[in-house]
């Protein structure tokens, strides 16, 4: 098969796009990573996206796919290797579809998600000066997720594979607590098959059936303790700063910080709104043991129950998934702003999308804190503080 031959350095070669390369070997050099995991190398005006790749390789590629301005590809062989690539702890890397840098070093991966962090702040939120703090680094960059999702088929626990949707049957996963890993190892006996969680439970692990909704009884629970942990004492550092008649946590989850909140600031009025029937359950039944008299949850979507809730000069969290604030929620922070807004990211470019528009009405970002609660991913969590002038 013919090998096209690319600069690395130009992105020149002899390609051309005459034809579809879909199947074609193209040799060529990685020069950076996205925001997605992918090394990223260029063919002529195109970009190349190449899964376990990084910058410094030099590859052999198959293209998969063949787009007027990108190509996807997969890769067959490193000719030449990074100087900065070291060997994956994982066995199953590559093949699932879990992890996509255990071949960088971690302080590497931190410098990249806090450059791109930056890039999406300033090319997409138009933030110049977008006052970006050092990021947080995870304690353990292996060993640190408390639950783990996949199928359970034939008394195997399996994830999927990348970009597809066929299983990969696994007995240890190198970023699971190793209390999952030990219930991994046992193997799973009875007749529960289909999607289920592992969780930590103390001693062990607690497998729980998926809902249609990807949760289980449990709730959703920040997946790395010990990052959630500073998560939420950086929140608390902020409300801290001021008193506040109202309170507010949008995107509730199971209401740990909205009834904490509620618990530290026993004047003010707590709201909490989440779109899950378990999680307001839980949110209600854990303030009732507390016997919290000062806090109140409403079961909808944010964009329907914003109306209910009291944001002029409140303190108010939002911690919408990756999809960003709907542009309901973006109209109703602006119209009656908070006097501090929390907004809390699992998806840098939504962020920045959303920082456009709250600035642009009348916000102020305070600071924007980079969290690492996803090491050996792309993914990166961010907290940023927000504030608007006062009004009557």
């Amino acid at each position: 098969m013919h090998v096209y031959q690319i600069n690395a350095m130009t992105g020149k070669g002899s390609v051309k796009h005459q034809r579809s390369l879909v199947g074609c070997d193209i040799e060529l050099g990685i020069d950076s990573l996205t925001s997605t995991g992918d090394g990223l190398g260029r063919v002529n005006d195109r970009v190349v996206f190449v899964p376990y790749t990084m910058p410094g390789d030099q590859v052999r590629v198959r293209v998969v796919q063949d787009k007027r301005t990108f190509m996807t590809a997969k890769l067959l062989e490193i000719t030449n290797s990074s100087a900065d690539r070291i060997e994956p702890e994982c066995r199953y890397f590559t093949e699932c579809g879990g992890c996509d840098w255990q071949h960088i070093p971690y302080a590497m991966q931190l410098d990249v998600k806090h450059r791109q962090l930056r890039e999406s702040l300033q090319r997409i939120g138009g933030l110049t000066d977008p006052n970006l703090a050092p990021i947080i680094p995870s304690a353990n960059s292996f060993g640190y997720r408390n639950r783990i999702q996949g199928i359970l088929r034939d008394g195997a626990f399996h994830y999927m594979r990348k970009s597809s949707n066929k299983p990969i049957a696994v007995t240890e996963c190198k970023l699971a607590d190793q209390r999952i890993n030990r219930r991994l190892a046992q193997g799973f006996e009875g007749n529960l098959n289909g999607k289920v969680e592992l969780a930590v439970a103390g001693d062990s692990a607690l497998v729980s059936p998926l809902n249609e909704k990807h949760a289980t009884e449990l709730g959703f629970r920040q997946v790395n303790s010990q990052i959630g942990e500073v998560l939420t004492m950086l929140i608390q550092q902020t409300l801290e700063n001021d008193r506040y008649e109202h309170i507010n946590d949008l995107y509730c989850g199971r209401g740990d910080w909205a009834n904490s909140m509620a618990t530290l600031n026993p004047a003010a009025a707590v709201s909490g709104v989440d779109s899950l029937a378990e999680n307001i359950a839980h949110a209600r039944q854990q303030a009732s043991q507390l016997g919290l008299s000062n806090v109140r949850y409403v079961l909808a979507r944010v964009e329907e129950a914003i109306a209910q809730i009291t944001l002029k000069n409140s303190f108010s969290i939002v911690d919408p998934p990756r999809a960003g604030l709907d542009p309901e929620v973006c109209k109703a922070l602006c119209r009656k702003p908070a006097r501090t807004l929390v907004y809390v990211s699992c998806h840098a470019a939504t962020l920045a999308r959303d920082l456009k528009i709250l600035t642009a009405g009348g916000y102020q970002i305070e600071q924007v804190q980079p969290l690492d609660m996803f090491p050996q991913t792309s993914h990166l969590e961010s907290l940023v503080r927000l504030s608007a002038p006062v009004r009557k």
